[in-house]
């Protein structure tokens, strides 16, 4: 096999450079805008006098989850769209390539750019409450491993919603976040189900609420109660969680691309 067929840096690297020269503008547009809504919350916080080092992971937080994820679920809409799929389909590239540059550009390079953006608007705005407000905030650390784990956390979960670019035709992000909420309904209930089955003498604890579930800024995501029920099961859902969701739904999403440009190519 000829792997230099379907996988070649330099083809690559010009998908890159095509999506930069294209869309750079409305990205960079889009982020400014955000930071601009919160350069304006921090001098009426900072007014109020309750502005201290938390409000960065919010921004962060809301930078990456909700901002991320919405240009990320739009990875393919060229691939999707009457007017745009015959220059996808034009491409001198092949479906794992468009689809590998397309899911590093929204997982790896679009949301360090963007903290690294953060970090510079954050001495502007300092500045700016600085001189014209006398106030002072506590300046954003680039290096706080927290951001970062957060980021990591952002890499398993935006594959969800690439997974969901590349199956939906339009309203991508909309349909991926109900797609989640059926699917967690569907585990849940089938979780419990086999849970009430297998293990019935350890089933009402865990209705009575002595499973806990919840997101920590400095230990990450914890499982309080999940290990009394077994560590295997704990330790399967880590593995799941951290190890297969994301290349699952890489998967998925190329297989899913290899199908729309046949269909739309006969």
């Amino acid at each position: 096999m000829n792997i230099g067929r379907f996988f070649s840096p330099v083809r690559i690297w010009f998908l890159f450079k095509r999506d930069f020269r294209s869309k750079w503008k409305d990205t960079l547009i889009s982020i400014c805008a955000a930071l601009g809504v919160f350069l304006l919350i921090m001098i009426i916080v900072a007014k109020a006098g309750r502005l201290d080092y938390g409000i960065h992971y919010a921004y962060v937080s809301i930078l990456l989850y909700v901002f991320g994820m919405i240009f990320a679920s739009m990875a393919f809409k060229d691939a999707h769209r009457k007017l745009l799929n015959h220059d996808w389909l034009m491409l001198p590239a092949s479906t794992f390539e468009k689809f590998f540059e397309k899911a590093v550009l929204y997982s790896v390079i679009i949301p360090i750019a963007t903290i690294i953006i953060y970090w510079v608007f954050n001495f502007v705005a300092l500045l700016v409450i600085r001189l014209f407000f006398g106030e002072y905030y506590p300046i954003f650390n680039i290096a706080d491993p927290s951001i970062w784990q957060m980021y990591g956390y952002f890499v398993i979960g935006v594959s969800v919603f690439i997974l969901g670019a590349a199956w939906f035709k339009n309203n991508n992000f909309i349909k991926t976040i109900v797609a989640i909420v059926v699917f967690s309904i569907i585990m849940s209930l089938l979780s419990t189900l086999i849970i009430w089955l297998v293990f019935n003498d350890y089933f009402w604890p865990l209705v009575r609420g002595n499973f806990d579930f919840y997101y920590d800024f400095n230990t990450g995501f914890k499982f309080d109660g999940i290990e009394a029920y077994g560590k295997g099961a704990y330790y399967l859902i880590k593995f799941i969680f951290y190890g297969l969701l994301t290349p699952v739904c890489w998967l998925g999403a190329w297989l899913k691309l290899r199908e729309v440009e046949v269909k739309d190519g006969v």
